[in-house]
This record gives C-alpha cells, sequence and structure tokens, in this order.
C-alpha cells in the first residue's frame, strides 16, 4: 500500500453550478454520482467516505453573455463558497476534498483553499483535453471554464490569487493547444501515447517536489467522445477508457494528493447514467487499496 494513503478519507462535495461554464441548464449533475453510489462503491474497494453534501451557492447568480467573462460575477462567487467550504476540510489531517458536478473554473476556488492552508509549495495536476488557458478579452466574451488555467496563473481583477507561477501546473492530455504561451508545462495526447499513460504519469510527478502538495483535476472531456459522449464539450479524439484508467491510477495514489475534482460531465447527455457509471469505475479502480 502506498504509505498514507489508507489513511485518507475523501470528503465528497457536489457544486451545483455552472456558472463558470458557457451554458446554463446542468446546474446538479453531482446527483448523477449519488445515484450510481458512487460514495457505497468507494467503501467496497477499502476507501473510507463521508458525503457532505453539496457546496451552498446562491440560486440568483446571473447568467449573460457579456464580455470579458460570461455570466460575471457568479463564477466568482462560486469559487469563493467553495474556498470557504473546502479550506477547513483541508485544515485537518488526511482529509481529501472529492468535488463532483462543477466545471473547470472550479479549480480557482479549489487552488485558493490549498494556497491559504498548505504549508508547502502547491502544484496543479490539470488532465484536460483542452488547455485552458485563454486570455480574458474585452471585446469577446468566454467563460471562465476557458479562462482557468490562465487566471491560475495571472495576476487580474478576477481572483484575490496570488497567482500560481507557470511551474507550480501541468496540463496533461490536451488535444487543443494553449493559447497564450504561457510557459505552462505539458504532456499532450500524443506525447502521453508516445510514452505510455503510466510513464507520462509517473514522468509528471517525479518533476514535482517532493513536499509539494497536489491538486488532481480531472475534466472529462480529455476522453474520446466514443467513450465518454456526455461531456460537456466531447472531443473526437482523446484518451480511451483503458488509457484513463491508467494514467489515473499513478496519479490518485500519489500521497501528495489533496484534492480531487471531476469536472465538465453533463447529466443531461447520460439519462441511463451508463457513462457516469464508467467515470466512477475509474475513480474506484484509481483508488483502490
Amino acid at each position: 500500500m502506498t504509505p498514507g494513503l489508507g489513511a485518507r478519507t475523501y470528503r465528497l462535495l457536489g457544486v451545483p453550478l455552472r456558472a463558470g461554464s458557457l451554458l446554463p441548464g446542468n446546474e446538479n449533475d453531482a446527483q448523477a454520482y449519488r445515484e450510481v453510489q458512487l460514495p457505497k462503491r468507494l467503501e467496497t474497494v477499502g476507501c473510507r467516505v463521508i458525503d457532505d453534501g453539496d457546496v451552498a451557492i446562491p440560486s440568483y447568480l446571473p447568467h449573460h453573455s457579456i464580455p470579458p467573462i460570461r455570466s460575471w460575477p457568479a463564477p466568482r462567487i462560486a469559487w469563493e463558497c467553495v474556498t470557504a467550504r473546502v479550506a477547513p476540510l483541508l485544515n485537518q489531517p488526511m482529509q481529501v476534498p472529492l468535488l463532483i458536478g462543477c466545471d473547470c473554473s472550479v479549480v480557482i476556488g479549489t487552488t485558493a483553499a490549498l494556497i491559504a492552508t498548505a504549508s508547502q509549495e502547491i502544484h496543479v495536476l490539470y488532465i484536460d483535453g483542452d488547455f485552458d488557458d485563454a486570455a480574458p478579452e474585452p471585446g469577446r466574451c468566454q467563460s471562465a471554464a476557458s479562462c482557468a488555467v490562465w487566471l491560475l496563473t495571472h495576476d487580474s481583477p478576477f481572483w484575490i490569487g496570488p497567482p500560481l507561477r507557470p511551474s507550480q501546473v501541468s496540463v496533461i492530455g490536451w488535444t487543443n493547444p494553449s493559447r497564450s504561451s504561457s510557459g505552462i508545462g505539458s504532456i499532450s495526447l500524443a506525447e502521453v501515447r508516445n510514452r505510455g499513460p503510466r510513464e507520462a504519469a509517473m514522468q509528471a510527478l517525479k518533476a514535482i517536489p517532493a513536499s509539494a502538495s497536489l491538486l488532481l483535476h480531472f475534466d472529462i472531456d480529455v476522453l474520446r467522445k466514443q467513450d465518454m459522449p456526455a461531456a460537456y464539450f466531447p472531443h473526437a479524439e482523446g484518451l480511451s477508457l483503458s488509457e484513463c484508467k491508467e494514467l489515473l491510477g499513478v496519479f490518485l495514489k500519489d500521497p501528495r494528493i489533496r484534492i480531487i475534482e471531476i469536472s465538465e460531465y453533463a447529466s443531461l447527455r447520460d439519462l441511463d447514467r451508463n457513462y457516469v457509471n464508467n467515470l466512477v469505475d475509474l475513480l474506484t479502480e484509481g483508488l483502490a487499496k
């Protein structure tokens, strides 16, 4: 058993808002994970789990298409709610928040919580089919999710920061390249396949200081559309389920993991819950003792 892994308690938290994504409508995606018994299935493979319900987020937040960030300030309000809910859990030993039902921009709120509580350097492992580093532009309305990595690594009025250095973020599995040439470390889908998922994951982890606290962000659109059409923005090219299982199997067992988040699942595209079942399988197999 990986040292420290067996002592973790996973604190399940739904994030019932998609203010950071393109369109409203999928505000209760976390419920689908519960319908397929995520907590029970994690317990079956030896994990300790507490379902802490959903992050409390106001229901009256705006939806609009005004530049530069769609639905602003709703995303920031949601991030601050996430930070306030997650930070107290991180102050307790071996408690690992596990966020479900969120959009990619939630990484701003979870990173802020980790910055506030970690005594060591932090690092974000950003597994995604996109680089998500589009800079906000005054003449163009973009989702906060598409700007998430840029916001993480730049001073701006959009969150209180402090921003991470580019060296503190790794984007893994992307097919749509960087839009801002920010110097962030990355491993593309092609490189993951050339090296093999397990070796690519091990290489990414070796480059991170041993004392760092890790945030693992998993956007399901890193999977190819034929395997995961329930992604909010499915990609024709992406990891197969077996490749993703191998990649996540390395990351999830790293004892430095402090937060796990699964983003961009669209439950309205998965009425029979087949695809969320596959996501839960990936998670349980990766976290199994």
